[in-house]
């Protein structure tokens, strides 16, 4: 996780493509905790009407610095879109 966050900043999201059973979300939060990240991550499992509070949460992370992971991004493909701009 340390090498793949050195290669990313503000503009430059982690995108995990992820086959069936697989789940980082627990490397995430250790790698967060190192960081002294965990506290302020905020977790979104993305699908219906979710959107909005998917943006709010990312408004705040800009602000905040906090990080954000947005899960089952498959569930809404109409706001993928959205969420590039």
């Amino acid at each position: 996780m340390k090498q793949i966050f050195e290669d990313m900043d503000c503009e430059t999201p982690l995108v995990f493509v992820l086959s069936t059973g697989a789940d980082p979300t627990l490397a995430l939060y250790k790698f967060a905790e190192e960081m002294g990240k965990k506290e302020t991550m905020k977790i979104i499992s993305l699908g219906q009407g979710q959107g909005d509070k998917a943006v709010k949460l990312i408004e705040v992370g800009c602000k905040e610095g906090a990080w954000v992971l947005l899960q089952n991004c498959h569930l809404a493909r109409t706001f993928m879109s959205r969420l590039e701009t």
